[in-house]
């Protein structure tokens, strides 16, 4: 079964579900960036996308 990912930007507004592959396009487009943070149910709390394991998907700067 695929993982159910959210995302926020600030904090108070949340979007999803998300399913990973939607995730991982979300963050190469450049919509979810390395300080918006993620979170599924399998997790205690949110979490940084620069510190997860999606960090890899972030768009290089150049």
């Amino acid at each position: 079964m695929d993982k159910i990912w959210y995302y926020t930007a600030d904090g108070d507004e949340k979007f999803g579900p998300y399913t990973d592959a939607e995730l991982i396009r979300l963050i190469q487009q450049g919509i979810i960036l390395k300080d918006h943070y993620i979170w599924m149910v399998d997790l205690s709390g949110w979490i940084k996308v620069s510190d997860s394991i999606y960090s890899v998907y972030l768009p290089i700067a150049a």
